[in-house]
C-alpha cells in the first residue's frame, strides 16, 4: 500500500507557491520584507495568467473554458471601500465585478471572469484584506474621535487600493510585454470581450455607485504606503442599485 501523497498538478503547485509568498507577506513585521513577498507573488500571478490565456487560445472550442461567476463575501465595516478593493483586483486580472446588496453586516461582490483568473482574484483579495486590516490598525494615530477614526480608515483603504492596483496593473503589462507570443494582446482582448458579454448577461442592470474616499489626507497617504508595502482606483464601483457610501 502506497501512503505517499499524490503529486500536485502544475496548477496546484503554482497556487501553493503564490499562497506561500502571500502568507509570508501577511506574517512579516518588516514592511520592506512584506513588500518583497507580495511583489514576487504579484509578478508570478501576472505571468501565470498570461500563460493560462495563451493555452486557452490554443485549445479547440470544445476544450475552452468559459467565463464563470465567483461571489466574494465582505464583512462590515467599510463595505463600500472593501468592495472597491475587489473591483480593482478583478479589473487588473481581466474580470468584472459588481456589488450585490445583502445587509449592513455583509455584502457579496460578484466577480465574472475565466476560472483561472478568478482563482487568482480570490487568492489576492483574501490576502490583501488581511494585510490591509493589519496595517490599518497598526498605522492609525491614537486619540481620534470615532468620526475622525472612521474618516481616517476610509481614506486609508482608498490609498491602499490605489497603490495595490498600480502594482498589479504594472505587473500584468510587464508580463504581457515579456510574452514570447505575438498574439498575447489580441488573446487578452478576446477574453475581456467574452467576460464583458457574460457579465452583461448575468447583470444587465448595473449602474455606478459612489464610494466615499474619506476626508483624511494623512489616512490616504498612510494607506498608499501600506499598499506599496503589501506589494486606478476611481471613486465608483458597479452596483445593481445605488448603495450608500460606507
Amino acid at each position: 500500500m502506497n501512503d505517499q501523497p499524490a503529486p500536485l498538478d502544475p496548477d496546484d503547485r503554482r497556487l501553493a507557491t503564490v499562497r506561500g509568498l502571500l502568507a509570508k507577506a501577511e506574517a512579516s513585521e518588516f514592511p520592506e520584507e512584506a513588500e518583497a513577498f507580495f511583489n514576487k507573488a504579484s509578478e508570478l500571478i501576472a505571468r501565470y495568467a498570461i500563460d493560462d490565456a495563451l493555452l486557452w487560445a490554443e485549445s479547440d472550442d470544445a476544450g475552452r473554458a468559459s467565463p464563470e461567476e465567483l461571489k466574494i463575501r465582505l464583512a462590515a465595516p467599510y463595505l463600500s471601500q472593501k468592495s472597491l478593493l475587489v473591483a480593482v483586483v478583478a479589473s487588473s486580472h481581466g474580470c468584472r465585478a459588481v456589488r450585490l446588496m445583502n445587509s449592513r453586516q455583509f455584502e457579496d461582490v460578484s466577480v465574472v471572469g475565466f476560472p483561472s483568473d478568478l482563482r487568482w482574484v480570490e487568492t489576492l483579495v483574501t490576502s490583501l484584506l488581511v494585510q490591509m486590516t493589519s496595517a490599518m490598525l497598526h498605522e492609525q494615530p491614537g486619540g481620534m474621535t470615532s468620526s475622525r477614526s472612521a474618516a481616517w480608515r476610509r481614506s486609508f483603504i482608498i490609498g491602499f487600493v490605489d497603490a495595490v492596483a498600480e502594482r498589479m496593473e504594472a505587473d500584468r503589462k510587464q508580463a504581457a510585454a515579456e510574452s514570447t507570443s505575438s498574439s498575447t494582446a489580441l488573446v487578452l482582448l478576446d477574453r475581456e470581450a467574452l467576460v464583458q458579454q457574460d457579465f452583461a448577461r448575468r447583470h444587465p442592470r448595473v449602474r455606478s455607485t459612489w464610494v466615499s474616499s474619506g476626508s483624511s489626507a494623512d489616512g490616504r497617504d498612510a494607506g498608499r504606503v501600506a499598499g506599496k508595502n503589501a506589494s486606478f482606483a476611481k471613486n465608483s464601483v458597479g452596483g445593481r442599485r445605488g448603495l450608500p457610501g460606507g
